[in-house]
């Protein structure tokens, strides 16, 4: 029977990214570490009525906040901890933030325990982080910090028998013989702005509007970082990833730790509460078509991409609500770079925000309705 070392590395996943989502999974030093530059703020850990502890500048009046700070249940500098603290990410543009901390040491993590299981096999978890939620690009969601996880059953043989994927508050599972896979590591398709882990690509129902999960971004094998039985002191803090409180039904607090999520406790819980899947047995019911996709012509001005853009009558198809606008450089290996905007008439033009480098960017545009249906992308190439 392989150590459950060995079983994480065997069975690690491989990510396939939607083709206009703009969060990868990174290490959670991305939020914690992020120190800005031109003297703007700082990400912070903040107290509930917003008083500073640490910033990741750092100052003579203030401690340096890095992963290492936070603990439980004192910090790094023996301040005592409260389960009220959050993180946060100073500006809200998480978009280029999220480019921007995209690099090494933080870039493409994977955060993996082995749990025992009781017949002899094991429970391996991944745990991913993401700077944002931006669920459908609609304002659904929205939330500073996102903890999604997938985990796979090993046997008492050794053998993997099942997957399960996190989605929000439920999950779906499959048995291992269905999973894509290339060898022994599982596919795990991200979906866009939510990213909520799928075992197919395409579009699935999901809470308030649908995920979409193409699989046609970027395909990334994750550095794994292994939880043991000493746990990184950061794995007991209990406050929250990011300053985001809900305002209604359709938005989210930002999350807390792996540690304090019941599936973290109750794995084989999680597991079995998960709703199986099987395309071969059950086809789930197609979803409602997305507004018809737009025509489109790109060109710059400046050092920012502007896309005109024009769409067809809708004839029997639902009117397209918001442009979703995607910037992807073949040069370089940072996440896409996503923008949307509102569509008030059928034609029109959409500056995206990303300041453009030398050299050639793919342009992706869709279009989503009201209800969050989504159109396939349209591609054109930007000189």
């Amino acid at each position: 029977m392989p150590a459950g070392s060995d079983l994480l590395e065997r069975h690690l996943p491989v990510l396939r990214y939607d083709s206009q989502g703009s969060f990868m999974a990174d290490s959670p030093a991305v939020l914690t570490n992020r120190a800005a530059a031109d003297g703007d703020p700082a990400n912070a850990l903040k107290r509930a009525d917003g008083a500073v502890v640490a910033d990741a500048a750092g100052s003579g009046r203030r401690p340096t906040l890095d992963l290492g700070f936070l603990g439980w249940p004192h910090y790094g500098d023996d301040t005592p901890a409260a389960r009220s603290d959050f993180l946060d990410a100073e500006g809200r543009d998480y978009v280029l933030q999220a480019r921007e901390m995209h690099r090494p040491p933080f870039a493409d993590r994977v955060h993996g325990r082995a749990v025992e299981a009781g017949d002899g096999g094991w429970w391996l978890q991944y745990w991913f982080f993401y700077l944002y939620n931006n669920k459908a690009f609609l304002g659904f969601g929205l939330h500073e910090g996102d903890w999604e996880m997938v985990q796979v059953r090993i046997d008492g043989d050794g053998e993997p028998a099942s997957m399960a994927f996190a989605q929000h508050d439920h999950g779906q599972r499959c048995r291992w013989e269905l999973v894509e896979k290339r060898g022994q590591r599982p596919l795990v398709y991200v979906a866009r702005g939510s990213q909520a882990s799928y075992p197919f690509a395409g579009r699935h129902r999901a809470p308030v509007v649908p995920d979409h999960a193409d699989g046609r971004g970027p395909e990334v094998s994750p550095a794994l970082e292994p939880i043991g039985r000493e746990d990184p002191e950061w794995i007991a803090w209990p406050g929250r990833w990011g300053s985001s409180k809900a305002r209604n039904l359709a938005e989210s607090n930002s999350p807390r730790g792996p540690a304090h999520q019941d599936k973290w406790s109750h794995p084989k819980t999680f597991h079995l509460e998960c709703d199986e899947v099987d395309p071969v047995r059950m086809a789930p019911d197609p979803l409602p078509p997305g507004p018809r996709e737009p025509g489109i012509t790109v060109r710059r001005e400046g050092d920012r991409a502007v896309i005109a853009y024009r769409f067809p009558a809708a004839r029997g198809r639902p009117v397209a609500a918001q442009l979703i606008v995607t910037l992807d450089s073949p040069e370089d290996e940072l996440p896409p770079a996503t923008e949307a905007g509102q569509v008030e008439q059928s034609a029109g033009e959409f500056e995206h925000p990303l300041p453009l480098e030398d050299g050639p960017y793919e342009v992706r545009v869709s279009a989503a309705d009201e209800q969050g249906n989504v159109s396939d992308p349209v591609v054109a190439e930007l000189a």
